[in-house]
């Protein structure tokens, strides 16, 4: 096993020069900074619709399109690209091909033209986080890296984002909205083709041997994945109503805002200090505590906590989201092979996204029927999460097998 955290993951990969673990970091911390600094115009995207002339209606198609895209293209094309070690060169391709085809946007296209738009940038924009986190694990187990203190970048730049897209925005013109998403996708692109290739982070033997069917007969990943999936679309109710909730609580608007960007705050201390206070043991602990701060977080939600108690909750988001997501990754990068990184992180983007869609359409039935109950079973499918995820499902002990699906011949 790849020392993932602790003090191994300080240590230099025997035979690899110090200077080059660095500088991989770097870059992979660069490649997530540059990835995530468009997110927050993404916010955008209804007002620039909406100033196009476009329905409510179609909005909400447009909208929708990724969501179901996401669930037929990622886990082929992922699969594609780290099988034949493209991974590196998909991200930089397909990020340049997405800011291309954004650029068709300020032409003015009719409904139909945006819904072409909207698909092709769907199917291309969609690989990109994916195959991100794929290359960063490769990084992770090839050369020991922390794997929170690479990923922690993208959620600094989601800050910076968000507060730079509204200011961007009021110089600007809305009208500019396709210009600056398509200039700051060149950005992940640049860092990208900066980075080494994917065969020069396989370690011997790693280059070939699993097929993705291995993946899907690997229990333990499998449930890991599904806990992850579960805890992360627990989230669907707050993310739906919570600006609702607290609105009707009487809470400001900016009080808001600073609530929403505590939560961030919590994610980038989690994913700063998560993998070293982990140290040697299971990855899938982190999930299981993302479950039970997550229960523990929308049972507080289903009471309309005041400002104080509601400050103490959305902190839990740097367990409940960030320990899930930080937990799935390390579970991959210690339990899959580097040329199926890419493969595995094409599933449970899938699996993620299904649990997601159904988690948020849910939340709209559920809330009629109550806060208390749409928080409550917030609460009972986080914990399912735990029960997916408890290490005690899939073996005695602790440590993952790195080897089982090295084992496996070629395809």
């Amino acid at each position: 096993m790849v020392p993932m955290s602790g003090e191994g993951a300080g240590a230099a990969v025997p035979g690899e020069p110090g200077g080059k673990r660095n500088s991989l970091g770097l870059g992979v911390s660069g490649l997530y900074l540059a990835l995530y600094l468009h997110y927050g115009f993404f916010a955008f995207l209804p007002l620039w619709l909406k100033s196009t002339g476009a329905s409510p209606e179609e909005i909400g198609i447009l909208l929708a399109i990724p969501l179901v895209l996401r669930l037929l293209t990622v886990a082929p094309f992922s699969a594609f690209v780290g099988r034949r070690g493209w991974v590196r060169s998909a991200i930089a391709y397909t990020s340049l091909a997405s800011a291309a085809i954004v650029l068709l946007l300020l032409g003015g296209p009719d409904h139909a033209g945006r819904v072409v738009i909207v698909i092709f940038f769907s199917i291309l924009w969609d690989q990109i986080p994916v195959l991100t986190d794929a290359y960063a694990v490769m990084a992770v187990r090839s050369r020991s890296l922390d794997f929170g203190r690479l990923r922690v970048w993208g959620s600094i730049a989601v800050v910076a984002s968000n507060a730079a897209a509204g200011w961007a925005i009021g110089v600007f013109g809305i009208k500019m909205l396709p210009l600056m998403v398509a200039t700051l996708l060149l950005a992940p692109a640049l860092v990208a083709f900066a980075l080494p290739a994917d065969r020069k982070l396989a370690g011997q033997g790693e280059t070939q041997g699993g097929r993705w069917r291995d993946l899907i007969g690997d229990r333990g990943l499998i449930l890991a994945m599904v806990a992850a999936s579960l805890i992360m679309g627990s989230h669907g109710v707050l993310t739906s109503f919570g600006a609702i909730q607290w609105t009707a609580q009487g809470i400001s608007t900016t009080t808001i805002g600073l609530l929403q960007a505590l939560a961030v705050a919590a994610e980038i201390l989690a994913f700063w200090f998560g993998a070293r206070l982990l140290g040697p043991r299971d990855p899938r602990l982190l999930i299981c505590a993302g479950a039970i701060a997550g229960a523990l977080r929308w049972a507080i939600m289903a009471t309309s906590p005041g400002l104080p108690v509601l400050i103490a909750a959305q902190l839990l988001n740097g367990i409940t989201a960030t320990g899930t997501i930080l937990g799935i990754m390390l579970v991959i990068a210690t339990r899959v092979p580097t040329h199926l990184s890419a493969t595995a992180q094409g599933m449970n983007a899938v699996l993620l996204g299904v649990v997601l869609a159904l988690a948020t359409a849910g939340s709209g039935r559920l809330w009629s029927h109550g806060l208390d109950v749409a928080y409550l079973a917030m609460a009972v499918l986080a914990l399912l999460g735990a029960l997916c995820a408890w290490p005690g499902r899939t073996g005695a002990t602790g440590r993952i097998d790195t080897d089982e699906l090295s084992a496996t011949g070629a395809e």
